[in-house]
């Protein structure tokens, strides 16, 4: 949440300005090195561990007064005065700022029990005293409540932020659902008229005991028919009006591609292997991530060359695409959702396949995405309308 060079020039500074402090004022004379390094190290040591960073901090306290009581110096270096105060503030509001409360409320009664602990009344008068330990005080403490404060903020931003991507992610799965359920809708409606007319298709008849079984898997089907339809509703809400058109698929790419290289983006589509072959849901799933991948090229990169690959094998569909960084002329980047990722890492999930988009080294991007194919289970489907017998 910090910078560490942030941290390293603090404790540069309070080093350098203590080191006069305890040469001249205190005398502490070659002790005096030692001494400023015990205040410096903690604001240091306190941006990659803020609770042993607090702990050194104690530790120093007593340290430092009583090294200054055993070499009678003039000045004796106390936990309220500046020079400690300044390298405490850092340490209680980065401790504040990354620790949970009960944490944070152990430190700072621990704090003020040990800096109480080391005030040396005899060495200062009982005003400045009380008006020292009063400053020191109200200064801790509105370091930690800041410290606080901000952790609360980011707290509650995170917790935004995760919500937004929940949501985000189930908007996505449910707009998958909807056309995944055009495509086994399709082949659920083939079934249930399959059942219905294989009686009448059959050479011979059938008998009463086969025509009640083609029944049945007739009403099994319109009942998953129903049951989805009302699942589908749910999922669009009473507002959302369902589609008609069909679902586009491997076949579609070629204007797909055209369309973004009229918006000027150069493209390059390849497809090999026996397309004809895909299962609608693959085809539509390569498409769709065909389309998320060139929607962020024209939004994040315009005008990169890009190209697309596709390549149709026996057991996977293997799919690319590349884009070059974006030439300076063509215009801005505009900002995205990220959720064309999110899209596309669902979709490849649910045919159980593997996704990775990442930014090359050239500083453009790369999308790589493999779907198995499940060639058992189509092995076993018959041609439409030749199943029945």
């Amino acid at each position: 949440m910090l910078r560490r060079l942030s941290f390293t020039v603090l404790a540069g500074a309070l080093l350098i300005f203590n080191l006069p402090f305890y040469v001249v004022t205190a005398e502490f004379g070659v002790l005096a090195v030692p001494a400023a390094v015990l205040l410096a190290g903690p604001v240091l040591m306190a941006w990659y561990r803020p609770v042993p960073a607090w702990m050194a901090m104690v530790a120093a306290m007593p340290l430092i007064t009583g090294l200054g009581m055993a070499l009678h110096a003039p000045v004796v270096p106390q936990p309220w005065l500046l020079d400690q105060t300044l390298a405490q503030l850092p340490v209680m509001y980065v401790l504040a700022l990354s620790s949970v409360r009960r944490v944070t409320i152990v430190a700072v009664v621990v704090t003020f029990a040990v800096g109480i602990a080391m005030t040396v009344p005899q060495s200062t008068a009982p005003d400045r005293l009380s008006r020292g330990l009063l400053a020191w005080t109200l200064a801790l403490l509105l370091a930690v409540v800041l410290g606080h404060a901000r952790r609360m903020r980011r707290l509650a931003t995170l917790r935004v932020a995760d919500e937004l991507g929940r949501r985000r992610i189930l908007e996505e799965r449910a707009r998958i659902a909807r056309e995944l359920h055009d495509v086994v809708a399709h082949h659920m409606s083939v079934i249930a008229v399959q059942a219905a007319s294989a009686p009448y298709r059959i050479g011979g008849g059938v008998s009463e005991e086969v025509a009640e079984e083609f029944a049945a898997i007739n009403a099994a089907a319109r009942e998953s028919l129903r049951d989805m339809r009302h699942l589908l509703g749910a999922l669009r809400g009473s507002d959302d009006v369902p589609g008609t058109a069909p679902q586009p698929g491997l076949k579609d790419l070629g204007a797909l591609t055209e369309s973004v290289r009229r918006a000027g983006v150069p493209v390059q589509l390849t497809v090999s292997g026996p397309a004809p072959s895909l299962s609608p849901v693959e085809s539509v799933t390569v498409y769709r991530i065909v389309q998320e991948a060139l929607s962020n090229v024209v939004r994040h990169a315009p005008g990169a060359r890009t190209t697309v690959s596709v390549r149709v094998g026996a057991d996977a569909v293997s799919l690319a695409v590349d884009n070059e960084p974006a030439p300076r002329a063509s215009g801005t980047a505009q900002p995205g959702s990220r959720l064309g990722l999110i899209g596309m890492r669902e979709r490849v999930e649910v045919l159980g396949g593997d996704l990775t988009a990442a930014a090359t080294d050239a500083g453009g991007f790369a999308v790589r995405a493999r779907l198995p194919r499940r060639t058992a289970d189509r092995s076993t489907e018959s041609p439409q309308g030749g199943g029945a017998g």
